[in-house]
C-alpha cells in the first residue's frame, strides 16, 4: 500500500468517526428532548431533591457511621437514570456528606468534600498499621483540619502515634460535632505493655464541642477533667492502663457534669478499689444520674463494687457487669453481689425479673435476667445467645483463672440468691446451661435444693448440658409431699443434649411419677433437642406426661451443634485478668459497639 492510499484510508476513518460522534450527540440531544416531555420531568428540582433524600436514610436506623461501606454511595444509582437526575444528584451537597477515607483515594475524598460544601459531615477513617504512606496520611489530616467546623460525626481508628498527630492538630472549635469515636489501632506483633497509648489532649477542638453527645474511646486515655466529657449523653471508654484510671473523687466530679448521661460503658476505666480492702465501703458521697438507663462496667469485683456503691441510678433499666475474680474461693464476687442486687430492680421497673438464663463452666459464671417472660427459651445457639445479651435487665459475667473446681456453681448459687427473685417471688422461666467437661453432681443437687423452695411461680425449666442430672436428683429427694412440693407451678420441662439412655430415663420416670403423686404433674416434656434414642423411651415417658416431644436431630447433627457451642459460645465470654490487658475479640468488640457486653 502506497502512502497516498494509506492517507486516504486514515482520512475516511476520521470522517466516519466524526460522523459517529455527531450522530451520538444527536441521539443524546433527542433523548434529552424526549425525556423532557415525560410527566415526571415537569417536577421542579426541589421535589427531586426531597425524593432523593430518602436514599440517604440509614437502613438500620443507626448513624451513617454504622452502615456498610457501599451503603453510603448506593444513592448514586439515581444519577444513572437520566441527565436531569444526574445533574440534580451531583448538585445536592447532603448527598456528599459521608466520606470514608478508608475506601476512597485522596483525590476522591477531596472531590466529595468539595461537593459537600458546608453541610454537616460524617467522616470516618480506619488506618491499618503500615497501609498508609506519609503523603496519604498528611492529606487526610489536612482535610480534617480544613473541615472541622462542620463535622457532625467523626470516627478514626489509627495506630497511637498517628492518632496523636491528628488530635494535636485539631485545635479549632467543633460547633456541630455530635459523635466522636477514637480508637488506637493495636499491633498484633507487640504485647499491650509494649504499645503506646493515644492520649486525648484537653486542647482537642479547643475544648469547644457544645453539641457533643456521644464519645467512644478505644485504647485511648483521657483526663476525666477534659471539657469533652461535659454534657454527654453516651460515653464508652476502654483503657487497658492502670495509670489512666481516675481517682474516685475526680470520677464523681466528672459524672456530676453529665446529668443527661443515658448510657455509660467503662472497660477497665473506672476508679480502682484499694487492693485487699473489704468491699463494704464507707460512702460519703454519691452522684445521681437521673437519665442513665444503661450501665456497663468491666473490671475487678472490687472496682465494680466501688463504682456501684457511689451511684444513684433512679431510671436504670439495664445493669451489665463483667468481673475478673482473683480469689480461689470467689469471695470477691460474693462481696460484689449486694451492689448488684441494689441496682437490679427498683421503683422505675414496671415488672419484676421473670426470665433467667445461667451459664457456667470451670472458669466462667454468667447470668442474664429479664423482666419479660420466656426470653431465655429463644436462646438455642451461639447467635441467639449473642442477641439475647443485648436486652437483659441484669447481665453478670464472672471469669477467673484461679477458681477451685466447681466454684462457678457456688458463684451462680450466690448470685441467684442475691438477685431480687425471692422477695418478689417472680421467677417464671429458667434456663440453666453447663459446658464443663466434668461436673460434680452433688454440687448441682445442692444448688437446686437451695434455690427451688424460693421459686413458687417457676413454670418452665430448660436444662442444657449435664445440668439435668442434678435437677432430677432434686425432684427425687423432694420431701415436701402434697402439702409443699418443690416448684409447685412447674408444668414444662425442656431437655437439651440429654443422653436418654436407660438408667437416665428410668430415673427421670421415677421423678416424674413422684410429681404425679405430689399432685403437681408435668404437662409437657420437650426432648426435641436431645440425642436420638430408642422409641421405647419416648413411649415410656408418654405414659406419665401427656405431651412428650420426641428428638428431632440425628446423632451427627446433635454432635455438630455441641461442637459449635463448645467452639463459638465460649468465644462470647472472653478470658482475661484484672490488669485490664485482655485481648478483646472482634465478636466482643462488635457487641460492645452495639450496646452490649459479655
Amino acid at each position: 500500500m502506497n502512502p497516498t492510499q494509506a492517507n486516504s484510508r486514515e482520512y475516511q476513518q476520521q470522517a466516519i468517526d466524526a460522523e459517529i460522534r455527531s450522530l451520538a450527540e444527536s441521539i443524546r440531544t433527542l433523548r434529552l428532548r424526549r425525556n423532557s416531555l415525560s410527566p415526571v420531568s415537569s417536577l421542579p428540582p426541589e421535589i427531586f431533591a426531597a425524593i432523593f433524600s430518602f436514599l440517604r436514610l440509614p437502613t438500620s436506623g443507626t448513624s451513617p457511621l454504622g452502615g456498610n461501606q457501599d451503603q453510603h454511595l448506593s444513592w448514586l444509582c439515581v444519577a444513572h437514570v437520566c441527565h436531569e437526575w444526574r445533574e440534580v444528584a451531583l448538585n445536592l451537597p447532603f448527598f456528599w456528606s459521608h466520606v470514608d477515607f478508608t475506601t476512597l483515594s485522596s483525590a476522591g475524598a477531596t472531590e466529595i468534600l468539595v461537593r459537600s460544601k458546608s453541610v454537616p459531615l460524617y467522616l470516618e477513617a480506619w488506618v491499618p498499621i503500615g497501609h498508609w504512606n506519609g503523603t496519604l496520611f498528611r492529606a487526610f489530616r489536612k482535610e480534617l483540619q480544613a473541615h472541622v467546623s462542620h463535622i457532625c460525626h467523626l470516627a478514626i481508628s489509627a495506630e497511637p502515634l498517628r492518632l496523636d498527630r491528628v488530635l494535636k492538630r485539631l485545635v479549632s472549635p467543633a460547633p456541630i460535632l455530635e459523635y466522636l469515636s477514637l480508637s488506637g489501632e493495636k499491633s498484633r506483633n507487640r504485647t499491650i505493655d509494649e504499645q503506646p497509648l493515644s492520649f486525648v489532649p484537653d486542647t482537642l477542638f479547643d475544648g469547644s464541642t457544645p453539641r457533643l453527645s456521644f464519645l467512644e474511646l478505644w485504647d485511648c486515655c483521657i483526663s476525666w477533667k477534659s471539657p469533652l466529657l461535659r454534657g454527654l449523653k453516651h460515653l464508652k471508654i476502654r483503657t487497658p492502663s492502670a495509670d489512666a484510671m481516675p481517682s474516685l473523687s475526680v470520677w464523681l466530679d466528672a459524672l456530676d457534669k453529665m446529668p443527661q448521661l443515658k448510657t455509660l460503658a467503662l472497660y477497665w476505666a473506672s476508679p480502682t478499689a484499694p487492693p485487699g480492702a473489704s468491699l463494704t465501703f464507707d460512702v460519703e458521697r454519691t452522684v445521681t444520674l437521673p437519665s442513665l438507663t444503661y450501665i456497663d462496667i468491666s473490671a475487678s469485683p472490687g472496682d465494680c463494687a466501688l463504682a456501684l456503691a457511689h451511684l444513684v441510678l433512679p431510671v436504670l433499666t439495664s445493669l451489665c457487669l463483667t468481673a475478673w475474680s482473683g480469689l480461689m474461693d470467689g469471695g470477691d464476687v460474693q462481696q460484689l453481689l449486694p451492689y448488684v442486687a441494689q441496682h437490679a430492680h427498683g421503683p422505675q421497673d414496671t415488672r419484676p425479673l421473670q426470665s433467667v438464663l445461667t451459664r457456667g463452666d470451670e472458669a466462667h459464671a454468667n447470668i442474664l435476667a429479664w423482666p419479660v417472660l420466656d426470653i431465655d427459651v429463644e436462646v438455642h445457639d451461639p447467635l441467639t445467645l449473642l442477641a439475647a445479651t443485648l436486652s437483659p435487665r441484669v447481665a453478670l459475667s464472672v471469669t477467673s483463672k484461679v477458681w477451685h473446681s466447681q466454684m462457678h456453681v457456688v458463684v451462680l448459687n450466690a448470685a441467684m440468691a442475691a438477685l431480687p427473685l425471692e422477695a418478689l417471688d417472680s421467677l417464671v422461666t429458667l434456663t440453666a446451661q453447663h459446658h464443663a467437661q466434668q461436673i460434680m453432681r452433688p454440687i448441682y443437687v445442692v444448688y437446686w435444693l437451695r434455690c427451688a423452695p424460693k421459686w413458687l411461680l417457676l413454670r418452665r425449666v430448660r436444662l442444657v448440658h449435664h445440668v439435668e442430672r442434678g435437677f432430677i436428683t432434686m425432684l427425687l429427694e423432694d420431701n415436701g409431699g402434697r402439702e409443699s412440693p418443690l416448684l409447685p407451678s412447674l408444668t414444662e420441662l425442656i431437655m437439651v443434649s440429654a443422653p436418654l439412655d436407660e438408667p437416665w430415663t428410668l430415673r427421670l420416670c421415677d421423678a416424674l411419677m413422684k410429681r404425679v403423686e405430689q399432685g403437681v404433674p408435668l404437662q409437657m416434656l420437650d426432648l426435641r433437642a436431645c440425642l436420638p434414642s430408642n422409641p421405647t423411651v419416648v413411649r415410656l415417658l408418654s405414659e406419665i406426661v401427656v405431651d412428650v416431644l420426641s428428638p428431632e436431630k440425628t446423632l451427627e447433627e446433635r454432635e455438630a451443634i455441641n461442637d459449635m457451642w463448645d467452639s463459638v459460645a465460649r468465644g462470647l465470654f472472653v478470658e482475661g485478668d484484672n490488669s485490664g490487658a485482655e485481648d478483646y475479640s472482634d465478636t466482643r468488640r462488635l457487641r460492645l459497639g452495639l450496646r452490649h457486653r459479655w
